[in-house]
């Protein structure tokens, strides 16, 4: 087997150009200067990884199980040979000049405004379990998009509800996390309206009582967490849920 191909000098870290072809059959030579493509950007690790993936077929459910790694590992790889490739993501041509405050906007609002353009457009979400998940500004510049939830847009004014409820019940409201994931009815025991899936779900999603929902309360208050406008704490047996930080327990709009 040959050696892997060096795109930069070992000695001075200069980038190497191929200036000598040979056919090991008959031993004609060519001389030249080459350009070399841009996978010699990946190493032996990235080349398998790449390899397994179009043995996948694109299939991520497939490499989370041949890697045993999370969705979220598996998409952070994917991105970053992406990257050494010279690709771009969605996260690249993110334009946050346009995203005005409004005299209208909340404190919460307004917090995860400026929060947002100090990040550049894009942020990494922290979360109990796992690894930290993307997410940035939408298109629509009316909230956030997130790699673990695609096509969906987490509205500021959503954040804005979610807090005021939580104060509302004295500062700590339950995600319903776990819930909403298993396939808990809305305003069970399980998930009653007073959590933050079982709240959003009727308010905002059209969703109605006795039935089922989507799991958005890991994103919602994850990035809560993130602008410093809530704590997320893990279940004390439960659920998990969140706390509003004392600068935001007061709310005038």
């Amino acid at each position: 087997m040959g050696n892997h191909l060096l795109k930069n000098c070992p000695a001075c870290g200069t980038e190497l150009t191929i200036s000598e072809l040979s056919c090991k059959c008959c031993g004609i030579k060519i001389n030249g200067e080459f350009n070399i493509n841009g996978f010699a950007e990946l190493n032996s690790d990235d080349l398998e990884f790449v390899k397994q993936f179009l043995f996948a077929e694109g299939n991520i459910s497939k490499m989370q199980v041949h890697y045993n790694e999370t969705y979220n590992s598996i998409k952070n790889k994917l991105s970053t040979i992406n990257e050494k490739l010279g690709g771009k993501t969605i996260m690249d041509a993110i334009n946050t000049q346009n995203l005005t405050q409004s005299s209208e906007d909340s404190k919460v609002v307004k917090r995860l405004k400026e929060k947002i353009v100090e990040c550049g457009g894009k942020a990494l979400m922290p979360v109990l379990k796992g690894e930290p998940v993307p997410f940035w500004l939408s298109s629509t510049q009316s909230g956030f998009e997130s790699a673990g939830l695609k096509g969906f847009i987490f509205e500021f004014k959503v954040f804005d509800a979610i807090v005021k409820k939580a104060i509302s019940l004295g500062g700590k409201m339950y995600r319903g996390d776990v819930a909403a994931q298993s396939g808990a009815k809305i305003g069970s025991e399980d998930l009653p309206i007073t959590t933050i899936d079982g709240y959003i779900s009727t308010e905002f999603y059209g969703s109605k009582i006795g039935s089922s929902t989507m799991r958005r309360s890991t994103y919602f208050s994850g990035i809560l967490a993130w602008a410093g406008i809530a704590t997320v704490h893990r279940s004390q047996g439960d659920g998990s849920f969140i706390t509003i930080n004392n600068d935001y327990l007061n709310l005038e709009n």
